[in-house]
């Protein structure tokens, strides 16, 4: 610890340290997704997912055609949707219902729920996921991929969330504000080694085996994997403080499936396994 700026950090973002960090993870997010330099830009930007996807839109103009449907979906259109905007915007996993969104058409796609579980979307021109949901990381820094034709078109709001201004800092591997630095620390951890394949295949198993257990004691399910969303029968119980309750959906359970340890799953997949089926 030396006399930094932020008291409870162990460097100061513009450190050697640092810069080896920050570049070292827009390495590595390049080979998970196989960004080549030539086509695409890796932002590394400290703040939430919500707020870069924001960033994102008022960087390239302000508005976009808002092309899917859903909470966070809604959440984009109450503000920037334009039905004559020049950009189209699309959630990729909708968290709500843990449901795969088509965003084959979308310019700017928020992949933070999404990725890496599934494909890279290719056909756009921008996208957001997050440090601290599926690679696990502390919160949270968003990674934002933007073509680097896109530049191009861009027409910034006024305002501090204009991304050229991290375009800029990305160069020399810092940022124009003070970050979270710990938490870029975490994410390098979190991606050494890391195996995409075998991330996969660990949520479509956790998957496989809870929605197997949620169903045969009369359960339901909606959407899919990397999120389960269930709801038990009436009377069932089970230690809810383990998940997320979707806002206004009454009943319904959500289980993370990128979170939570092996011992966890087991233990909820015996708390089901011990609830008494009704005979047909």
């Amino acid at each position: 610890m030396g006399f930094w700026p932020n008291s409870e950090e162990s460097t100061h973002h513009r450190s050697e340290d640092f810069r080896n960090c920050f570049l070292q993870v827009q390495t590595d997010i390049r080979e998970i997704f196989d960004l080549s330099t030539e086509e695409w830009d890796v932002l590394l930007v400290p703040m939430n997912g919500s707020l870069a996807i924001e960033s994102v839109i008022r960087t390239f103009g302000g508005k976009v055609q808002v092309q899917t449907d859903g909470a966070f979906s809604q959440r984009v259109a109450q503000v920037h949707h334009d039905p004559h905007a020049p950009w189209s915007f699309g959630v990729q996993h909708e968290t709500n219902d843990s449901r795969l969104c088509d965003i084959s058409q979308c310019d700017i796609v928020d992949a933070v729920s999404a990725l890496p579980y599934f494909e890279f979307p290719r056909q756009a021109k921008a996208v957001v996921t997050v440090s601290s949901k599926q690679f696990g990381a502390a919160t949270i820094w968003s990674l934002v991929m933007i073509r680097r034709d896109y530049w191009k078109q861009v027409d910034p709001l006024d305002g501090y969330l204009n991304l050229q201004r991290y375009r800029d800092f990305a160069s020399i591997g810092e940022t124009p504000c003070t970050p979270a630095i710990s938490a870029l620390f975490s994410l390098r951890e979190k991606l050494k080694c890391f195996d995409r394949n075998e991330f996969r295949d660990r949520i479509s198993d956790r998957y496989k085996k809870l929605s197997e257990a949620v169903l045969g004691i009369g359960g339901e399910i909606k959407g899919e994997a990397p999120a389960l969303t269930f709801r038990l029968p009436m009377g069932t119980r089970i230690d809810s403080d383990w998940f997320w309750k979707p806002p206004g959906e009454e009943g319904w359970l959500q289980a993370f499936l990128w979170s939570g340890s092996d011992s966890e799953v087991e233990e909820m997949l015996q708390q089901l396994n011990q609830v008494p089926t009704k005979a047909p």
